[in-house]
């Protein structure tokens, strides 16, 4: 599926034959009645040309039977208002087999197609009703499928973990694959499709051994770019055709065994039985190990944590961690969760403790006075900003519960920072003390060489609470684009809303924990790679 010409200049008629397009030609053959000087192409061709109002453009390819012929008609037509276009395929004997109008009211990237069942020459028409229709239309036919028939779960095509395989979609048809996973590991798809349009999408799902559907969402809302492709929302973002989008789904194994997906056209018309040509993909599976404590995806399988005990643990965007442990009613539980390494992006993270009756008690930013006795059950989840993009980050993790104890409270703030390597999105802060609470703020240069506060700051944490804490991740909202220094300043909360607002208040409410009159502030060089 990767064939690929572009032909310019081709043969025009005007609008004495647009009528044929919905009308079967009975008794002859389509190569008989297709215009003479129309252009034969290949597998793979994409046409390009601009129609006047009322002209059509006549292409010829060969099939052979049982071939599956797709047709994806795009148009720039800009903010058009007027413009009309039809496409058709239609069959040796002048019979229709697929068409579609294009209106302003209607999708402009369009697929029709067809699977033939004898060979011969076949016609594709493209033409305007109204107005002028640049366009650009790619003629392809499927390739054999080497994995069918995988059509059910009973006749999945096993593959091996870190393999990629690729394969076509015709109309409302599934492809099914077969994996081993052991329970505990992390499952990450990507899916790569070709030729997508606004009629024409597709989906992946995953099932566990016994076939029930499984898969994490996204924290973020809506979930685009996770297990199914939305072609209508990349035309938004001004997705250019020649890019083949990719979507991602993930979970964590919860038992050993053979798990599968699901690989199928999405849409109303795929779920009619309609074939509006094919879809061509290639689907990656891999199985990666995160931690000694998954699968503990579940409150009812929890990992038992003594007090005191400090684990190190690895959470993924599509993972959940729960642990369970004991307290008596009126202890102090304090929550030390610190941030140690991160692969494949930056993410965040929060912390929710429920109570032995499976109540929230609180976010974990300080200590809590436990209000009964019982196990709790403590849950480290991605935040709610975590999209498709970070889905497969991971974070490793430094936590420790203690229960009954007295912290040691501090009332020097003190923030260090040292010289490290980075992508240039986000800046590790090795140590932050801040005696009541609030934030770490990155700044860049102009801190010194401007004097400027707020045109300085490239990113700041979320709230801390009171105490001191490890290794702070800080996502910059605007990343370093080469290697300079940087520097780390921390800032108090005044307001008690939890939300940083020194830039949006002009620095009345935030303000920086001082010491001897001047910001406690640490300075290192980021060296980005």
């Amino acid at each position: 599926m990767k064939r690929r010409s572009v032909l310019g200049g081709l043969f025009v008629l005007g609008a004495g034959t647009a009528g044929w397009a919905y009308r079967a030609i009975g008794g002859a053959r389509a190569a008989e009645h297709v215009p003479e000087g129309s252009e034969s192409v290949e597998p793979g061709a994409t046409v390009e040309g601009t129609l006047a109002d009322g002209e059509e453009a006549w292409y010829t390819i060969e099939l052979a039977a049982e071939d599956t012929l797709g047709v994806v008609f795009d148009s720039a037509f800009g903010e058009w208002t007027e413009q009309r276009a039809e496409i058709g395929v239609y069959d040796p004997d002048g019979a229709v087999l697929d068409s579609a109008a294009v209106t302003a009211n209607e999708p402009i990237r369009t697929a029709i197609g067809a699977t033939v069942s004898e060979p011969g020459t076949y016609a594709v028409r493209v033409a305007s009703v109204d107005g002028e229709v640049p366009y650009s239309v790619t003629i392809d036919v499927a390739d054999e499928d080497p994995h069918e028939p995988n059509d059910t779960r009973e006749s999945a095509t096993e593959i091996a973990p870190g393999e990629e395989v690729d394969g076509v979609v015709v109309g409302d048809e599934e492809d099914w694959f077969a994996f081993d996973a052991v329970a505990g590991e992390g499952i990450e798809l990507e899916l790569t499709v070709r030729d997508l349009a606004l009629n024409r999408d597709v989906e992946m799902t995953l099932f566990d051994p016994a076939g029930a559907e499984i898969g994490a969402l996204p924290t973020d809302n809506p979930n685009r770019g996770a297990y199914r492709t939305d072609y209508e929302f990349l035309a938004t973002v001004g997705l250019p055709p020649s890019v083949d989008p990719s979507v991602v789904g993930a979970d964590v194994a919860e038992e050993t065994g053979t798990h599968y997906v699901r690989v199928s056209e999405i849409g109303p018309d795929a779920l009619n039985g309609e074939i509006h040509g094919f879809v061509a993909y290639t689907l990656a599976v891999e199985t990666v190990v995160l931690d000694e404590f998954d699968p503990n995806e579940r409150q009812e399988t929890a990992t038992r944590l003594e007090p005191g005990e400090t684990i190190e643990a690895v959470i993924a965007g599509y993972d959940r961690d729960w642990y369970a442990f004991d307290a008596e009613e009126g202890d102090e539980i304090a929550v030390d969760y610190g941030f140690v390494d991160t692969t494949d992006g930056l993410l965040g993270t929060e912390r929710e403790l429920h109570g032995p009756t499976g109540e929230v008690v609180t976010d974990l930013l300080e200590p809590v006075i436990a209000p009964a006795s019982g196990t709790y059950s403590l849950l480290v989840t991605p935040d709610d900003d975590t999209t498709a993009r970070d889905f497969v980050a991971k974070e490793t993790y430094r936590l420790t519960v203690t229960v009954g104890g007295d912290p040691t409270p501090t009332d020097r703030a003190e923030v260090t920072v040292t010289d490290q390597t980075s992508d240039g999105t986000y800046v590790i802060v090795d140590g932050a003390t801040l005696p009541e609470g609030g934030f770490v703020a990155i700044h860049d240069g102009t801190l010194r060489t401007a004097d400027d506060p707020f045109g300085s700051l490239r990113g700041v944490s979320s709230f801390l609470g009171a105490g001191s804490h490890d290794r702070i991740g800080v996502a910059l909202d605007e990343p370093l684009a080469e290697t300079q220094r940087v520097w780390a300043m921390l800032h108090r909360d005044t307001n008690g809303t939890r939300t940083f607002d020194f830039g949006a208040t002009a620095g009345d409410e935030d303000g920086p924990y001082t010491l001897e009159g001047r910001p406690v502030i640490a300075d290192a060089c980021i060296t980005v790679e």
